[in-house]
């Protein structure tokens, strides 16, 4: 195999994603992971907007959606009483807010959009050391045939918390463990369920969650008291579950079969840098943090989305080795505010007092009960909260727009061949965008987004009068178009400029080529 090409460690949704996302614009990938299979467990459990909309130009939310159920609503319960239901769907988007979907489901459909790309997850291999070099990372590895020394590229490392890369580069992860206990377990119940909510049930003996797996079968996660963390977890029991239901929650369910169950502990940690010369960490191996929000998988989705198009440009020539300092600048504050807002809520979770319990119950119905509270709280949670406004990488925008430059391109109706469809139907196929309304000469446009006369394909859409694509009012409004203008798309489906002259796709394109 030629060294020229970028190895991905782990192959769950996040490697997966990665190696995908590196893979469609033309650039060898290999990716290998130490387990035998794909997870048949359904681990994380929810598809939240934004990791859809990153996703949607090459793995349509459809598939999805397909595969799992559309995340309608979040009820807060006390044992007796509903103390707030938090509605998810959103008119304002055409893309759910989020589908319920098993984690085993998700890796299938990422496996697929790899499959036809002609690569195969390298099963049962293990990165066992690397060796990293100015322009590349040399690479010890243990595969079903034997010792194998590699040298690629660039080393993309989404091992998760036990990353060998990390402990390596003798890289800090500093945080903390949490002295607590928290109790899962995946049931099949005795009675047809509402798939489309989750349940919380704030219960005096300790925080409850219930996230739907299918009509049928559902995730318990418990509060199971202190932790001695010097001691070894032990796994619930049947009963303990039944237990918990029983005494903690109002559904009146009895379980049949329990296909998981475990007892796990929560760290929040994160590295200070992502990025190492030509290694790069994401996901778990960056960043790890309570469950609460489901936000873990889709961060890492979403990180490996953001450095694979980086990394593409910088293999193709199209850009300066320096560009991948952007994936640390754009990726790090999402990921230390996600640890953060999770650990606020896993404290609150964890309340034990009953006054303090009372306090907090009443502030979740008050408080979730004003739509500024709710929209805020759906916001962190779709993700659609989550911006990279600031960034080097930002051009220019219109400043009475609602969408930004930073912000992701928005799921707004328009109307494809009479039919209405997300405003992300646009993007679909393409590596990259650029979207023209009006009357601008597209010839000027450059036929690739990155250095001039390289990278990655610049796909143009003309949208408005005279073309199968109208009522795009909204879309333009979102930007802050009026008669005529462009939206320049990056090719994580991020806005990366819009305005009403041709020479900003010119000098938005200039960022990417040697400094004077």
């Amino acid at each position: 195999m030629s060294t020229d090409y970028v190895l991905v460690a782990g192959a769950g949704p996040v490697g997966l994603t990665a190696a995908h996302c590196i893979a469609r614009h033309g650039v060898p990938v290999r990716i290998i992971d130490l387990d035998e299979g794909p997870t048949t467990l359904s681990k994380a459990l929810v598809v939240w907007r934004r990791t859809m909309q990153v996703l949607d130009s090459s793995i349509g939310f459809e598939q999805f959606l397909a595969a799992g159920h559309e995340a309608k609503r979040a009820r807060i319960m006390t044992l007796d009483k509903e103390l707030v239901e938090v509605p998810l769907t959103d008119k304002a988007h055409m893309l759910p807010s989020g589908v319920f979907i098993p984690q085993s489901a998700t890796e299938q459909v990422l496996i697929s959009a790899l499959a036809q790309q002609d690569i195969q997850v390298e099963w049962q291999t293990k990165l066992i050391s690397i060796s990293p070099e100015d322009d590349g990372v040399v690479c010890q590895l243990e595969t079903p045939n034997g010792s194998e020394e590699t040298r690629c590229s660039w080393l993309i490392d989404c091992e998760g918390a036990h990353s060998v890369a990390r402990h390596q580069l003798n890289l800090e992860f500093p945080g903390s463990s949490v002295a607590r206990r928290w109790l899962l377990g995946d049931i099949e119940v005795d009675q047809k369920t509402d798939p489309h909510e989750m349940i919380v049930n704030a219960s005096q003996h300790g925080m409850v969650a219930l996230f739907p797996v299918g009509q049928t079968r559902w995730r318990i996660i418990a509060d199971g008291g202190p932790a001695d963390l010097n001691q070894p977890k032990c796994d619930p029991s049947d009963e303990d579950l039944q237990s918990i239901l029983d005494e903690r929650t109002g559904v009146d369910w009895t379980f049949s079969k329990c296909y998981w169950k475990s007892e796990f502990r929560v760290n929040e940690r994160q590295i200070e840098n992502y990025v190492h010369g030509r290694v790069v960490l994401a996901g778990d191996a960056a960043h790890v943090h309570s469950p609460a929000g489901g936000q873990g998988m889709n961060t890492g989705i979403q990180d490996a989305t953001n450095l694979a198009w980086k990394i593409a440009l910088i293999q193709l020539g199209a850009a300066e080795p320096c560009l991948i300092e952007t994936y640390q600048q754009e990726r790090h504050p999402v990921g230390a505010t996600v640890v953060k807002v999770t650990g606020r809520m896993l404290k609150a979770a964890m309340i034990s007092n009953p006054v303090a319990q009372h306090v907090r119950n009443m502030f979740i119905h008050i408080g979730l009960s004003a739509p500024f509270v709710r929209q805020k709280l759906t916001g962190f949670l779709t993700e659609e909260s989550v911006t990279l406004r600031g960034s080097t990488l930002c051009g220019p925008g219109l400043s009475h727009a609602r969408s930004q430059p930073g912000d992701m391109f928005p799921d707004v109706t328009i109307t494809l061949s009479g039919k209405k469809v997300p405003a992300t139907h646009l993007l679909r196929g393409n590596p990259s965008t650029c979207i023209v309304m009006g009357d601008i000469d597209v010839s000027q446009i450059p036929d690739k987004f990155g250095m001039a006369g390289n990278g990655v394909a610049l796909t143009v859409v003309s949208v408005g009068e005279g073309t199968e694509i109208t009522g795009v009012q909204d879309l333009a409004a979102a930007v802050g178009l009026k008669q005529q203008g462009l939206i320049l798309v990056r090719p994580d489906n991020v806005i990366a400029a819009v305005g009403t002259d041709i020479n900003m796709i010119h000098d938005y394109m200039s960022r990417f080529e040697p400094l004077a």
